[in-house]
């Protein structure tokens, strides 16, 4: 039998102006298999898909760590879900926040960019 990936599934302020977002966040190497790399750290291929994608990473000054990449928006959120069910990844959902911190989230801008694929990078909320 396949190992069960954690696929993290919560609500976060970070990502709206009202505050309570549903997010879905899982493993970067899993998310890599299922939708392909690119970007800053690997999240390229989600951030294509969905128009933006969120980057966790246990300790930020270690690039070994484990890092997952997520989406947010109940609709985005449950396709990412499927999408990677669909691949025949075995996810466990997991009712809290990654082991982790938010890194960076960004979404496409096409209004004042030439480039479809380049994002607007948002620092973090703190607190």
């Amino acid at each position: 039998m396949a190992e069960r990936v954690p696929v993290y599934l919560f609500r976060s302020g970070n990502f709206a102006r009202n505050g309570d977002t549903v997010v879905t966040a899982a493993p970067l190497d899993a998310v890599m298999s299922v939708y392909g790399g690119g970007g800053l750290f690997g999240e390229g291929g989600v951030a294509a898909i969905f128009g933006g994608a969120a980057f966790y990473r246990d300790d930020p000054r270690d690039e070994t760590s484990r890092g997952y990449v997520g989406v947010w928006g109940a609709r985005q959120a449950s396709r990412f879900r499927a999408v990677l069910r669909g691949a025949g990844i075995s996810i466990e959902i997991v009712r809290s926040p990654p082991p982790a911190r938010l890194m960076f989230w960004g979404t496409k801008s096409g209004r004042h960019l030439r480039s479809a694929k380049l994002f607007r990078v948002r620092p973090a909320r703190r607190g």
